[in-house]
């Protein structure tokens, strides 16, 4: 499998991903724990960022507002078109420049404090090469903050809706040219992945799990609010973290 490219459907993704509930509420999530977990370094201005994989930027837009550098990039040229809309207030600040590249080719002067990589993992084809990638980018004692499709969700999903010979065929890849990811991660085999790499795990949090669990007529009669206050509550407790419809780690390069 090859790293997927979503020109040609930015504008789709874009719509039916982030202006959704449950674009909405994985944003948040991820936006809360950073804001809670990092150390207050991380939050200066005077940092370089790189969002990997960053898409349309959200998570570099909250960066750029401390004012610190960020490099995002991204396969797509279409997603660094959109990200270029969303980013415009910053185009002559000199704080954000976009690459377009993979992951594993970007061209690095300088390693950085924080790296993001959201909504990646499970839309490469060899994660192992990203992770290198990834890591070898972090400065010492910088910070990872590595969010992905979780696998165990999709099973319990599918356990829920009786697709058994889904199940029975271990088969929970997306249909080739949709947008379900074609590889949902094991949160185990990533941790033991980013141990080897020397990365110790500073948190780990399950994202989406009330509104993944729940049936689509309910989900509609509950606020986002309620159902991310309830995720907020169980997300980092045992077995929770690991049962999200994302996992999101925060690692520090010791």
């Amino acid at each position: 499998m090859s790293d997927r490219n979503f020109d040609g459907i930015a504008q789709r993704f874009h719509r039916n991903i982030y202006h959704s509930p449950k674009g909405e509420m994985r944003l948040a999530s991820c936006r809360r724990e950073l804001q809670e977990q990092l150390p207050e370094r991380l939050l200066a201005p005077d940092i370089r960022v790189w969002d990997a994989g960053g898409g349309i930027g959200q998570m570099s837009a909250d960066c750029l507002e401390r004012g610190q550098s960020v490099v995002l990039n991204d396969v797509s040229g279409d997603m660094l078109a959109l990200a270029a809309t969303e980013l415009a207030a910053y185009s002559d600040s000199g704080q954000l420049s976009l690459v377009q590249s993979p992951i594993q080719a970007l061209a690095i002067d300088a390693p950085f404090d924080l790296v993001i990589c959201h909504a990646v993992l499970e839309w490469v084809g060899d994660m192992e090469a990203v992770l290198d990638a990834l890591t070898d980018g972090m400065a010492p004692d910088g910070y990872m903050s590595l969010m992905f499709y979780n696998l165990n969700a999709l099973i319990m999903g599918n356990m829920i809706k009786g697709n058994l010979y889904k199940l029975r065929d271990e088969d929970f890849a997306g249909h080739p040219g949709g947008l379900t990811p074609p590889k949902p991660r094991d949160p185990v085999e990533v941790i033991n992945a980013l141990q080897a790499r020397g990365l110790e795990i500073v948190a780990r949090r399950g994202v989406r799990l009330s509104y993944d669990m729940m049936s689509r007529s309910l989900r509609a009669e509950r606020s986002v609010d309620d159902m991310l206050a309830i995720d907020w509550q169980y997300g980092a407790r045992e077995p929770f973290w690991a049962l999200g419809r994302y996992v999101h780690l925060l690692c520090r390069r010791a």
